[in-house]
């Protein structure tokens, strides 16, 4: 842990936070993310809440109810069936307290060591965003890379969010314009980033965006076609909902949509 000994005493984030970890099923990659984010805090004693918001039927949650008899300040919550990330997040977020909130994903792939690096930029910053991108030694196949780009120059035509990494789940959030942009999220799926950018767009966050150290998962659980689609349809009922002509929608098609694709 001596690598991650950090002397930002001084960075707001760095004294507060709440980390928000979504895990579908995720027995074996959590763990070991766990540990290790729960050793720094503890190490460095700081006060921060670690909770980890849990769909899925394997053995997730009697690991991290283990884990918390060491580690007061872990905990979790528990969904029913499968819900989506957005709606783990949502879920957690009311719990939240602190300055800030921390997303991180339960595969690891974002270092802690580069979230530790940019809780400096929490004095000036309302939203840190975890560009993969931008570093281009992270080795991300075409099939995931191509479908990304595509997505996210439509991000840009329909929604005017000029942001080159939506889709990263690290992100730091100042919690009350965290827990405010929730409030208004109603999508529940892997489009949640999306929306939650382009609340705290409205609420006039202060944002930067960083390159950041991804390591590409190849066991990552989404189906490239299922996220194409998903996302693809979100984006434009997302714009529609944005619009003056949300009120001529059917009734029956906005809920096949939230049937369909909450959970992609």
């Amino acid at each position: 842990m001596d690598a991650l000994v950090s002397t930002k005493a001084n960075s707001i984030a760095y004294q507060r936070s709440t980390v928000i970890i979504p895990a579908y099923n995720e027995e074996k990659r959590l763990m070991p993310v766990l540990y290790e984010l729960c050793e720094y805090i503890r190490s460095n004693s700081l006060e921060w809440k670690v909770m980890v918001s849990i769909d899925g039927d394997d053995g997730t949650e009697s690991n991290v109810k283990i884990m918390m008899q060491e580690y007061s300040f872990l905990s979790y919550s528990k969904g029913k069936g499968r819900g989506g990330k957005g709606a783990a997040i949502k879920r957690a977020i009311t719990s939240a307290t602190g300055e800030f909130v921390i997303l991180m994903d339960a595969d690891g792939s974002v270092p802690l060591k580069e979230i530790v690096k940019a809780l400096d930029l929490t004095n000036y910053y309302d939203l840190i965003i975890f560009d993969r991108y931008s570093n281009r030694g992270n080795r991300i196949p075409f099939i995931r890379r191509f479908p990304s780009r595509g997505f996210n120059k439509l991000v840009r035509i329909f929604l005017g969010l000029k942001i080159n990494d939506t889709q990263c789940g690290y992100k730091i959030i100042k919690r009350e314009y965290a827990q405010r942009a929730f409030n208004k999220i109603t999508i529940s799926n892997a489009f949640f980033d999306v929306a939650l950018l382009y609340y705290l767009k409205k609420e006039r966050a202060k944002y930067i965006e960083i390159p950041v150290e991804y390591n590409y998962d190849r066991n990552s659980k989404f189906h490239v076609v299922e996220l194409v689609l998903g996302e693809g349809i979100s984006l434009i009922a997302f714009r529609i909902r944005n619009s003056r002509f949300y009120k001529y929608v059917p009734e029956k098609l906005i809920s096949l949509y939230y049937r369909k694709f909450r959970w992609i």
